[in-house]
């Protein structure tokens, strides 16, 4: 099982759910969960594969928050590195997508308080990108890093990978010549990674949604016939609530138009989303018992509101 981190989307507390609460024959093992590679997710028995690949698992391997293209290069060279060459090793792709809008200025209001992810690789046809193919927003001038950057200048650095991030790294860039932009014009590298994002995404064995954590508990438990020993609960996003609470709508237009191929493909993950919830409910003939959640007090179902 592979984990595809994108940042700002919530996947952190899902990974955390993979360590912590899975009903498995051999639990993880945690030391902590609070930091990287500290949890011995191991398969029954005396060997000593490790069935999860992720960073509380075996901490980040392609540097900070590997893109699908990095994952799919360099995976199999890694596994056969911690864990022994194998020839028919099955991979399960999972990831967290997040409403465009809110994901965007959470990511900017993380930017403002300093994070950087300057340990991100951003490997592509095994190698990095050059300094003129993907240029910092911030250098000598603006210091080490973008701390209490204005949503304008966020908005208007055009080598900002929080534009459209959750649709980069989710597309095989070598479509897309990876960061060269001069290979090909910006409508046609638009479509051609968003069509590639929506494929990977399709192929994906598990995709969730930050603003729906019951159906993502449902989900998983019913592809992949396990069991978590709490329920999935709803967070409130309080950083990105008060920044939209803030901003004007001009500037959320500008966000949605700045982003618009995170939100075709979010529109278009909503869909899938919502067919694989409602495939696996038709299958399911205990299904009321085994979403105890699903009704409000009022006997209106969330679900129903949500597949609206």
């Amino acid at each position: 099982m592979v984990v595809l981190h994108i940042q700002k989307t919530g996947g952190r507390q899902f990974e955390i759910h993979l360590v912590k609460d899975l009903d498995l024959e051999r639990p993880c093992v945690c030391q902590q969960t609070d930091s990287e590679n500290g949890c011995n997710c191991l398969r029954p028995g005396k060997n000593r594969e490790t069935w999860l690949f992720s960073r509380l698992s075996i901490g980040w391997k392609f540097g900070l928050h590997a893109d699908w293209t990095e994952l799919t290069e360099c995976l199999d060279t890694k596994l056969n590195q911690i864990v022994g060459k194998r020839s028919n090793r099955r991979k399960f792709y999972i990831t967290i997508l997040r409403d465009p809008l809110s994901r965007f200025l959470s990511e900017f209001r993380h930017v403002q308080r300093g994070a950087t992810w300057k340990h991100s690789r951003h490997s592509c046809d095994h190698r990095l990108p050059t300094e003129a193919e993907l240029p910092r927003c911030y250098g000598d001038i603006l210091g080490h890093n973008w701390t209490d950057v204005t949503l304008e200048n966020f908005m208007s650095c055009p080598y900002n990978l929080a534009i459209n991030r959750q649709t980069r790294m989710l597309a095989d860039l070598k479509v897309v010549e990876c960061y060269n932009v001069s290979a090909m014009n910006k409508s046609q590298r638009d479509a051609k990674m968003l069509a590639s994002a929506k494929l990977n995404l399709s192929n994906m064995s598990f995709f969730g949604l930050t603003e729906q954590q019951e159906m993502n508990q449902y989900i998983f438990e019913r592809t992949f016939g396990v069991k978590f020993l709490v329920p999935f609960e709803q967070q409130k996003a309080i950083f990105s609530s008060q920044t939209l609470n803030l901003i004007t709508e001009k500037q959320k237009r500008m966000v949605l138009e700045l982003n618009h191929l995170d939100v075709e493909l979010y529109e278009y993950a909503l869909k899938l989303f919502n067919y694989r919830f409602s495939r696996l409910k038709s299958l399911d003939a205990s299904f009321e018992g085994h979403f105890p959640n699903t009704f409000s007090s009022n006997g209106r179902s969330h679900i129903t509101q949500f597949m609206k």
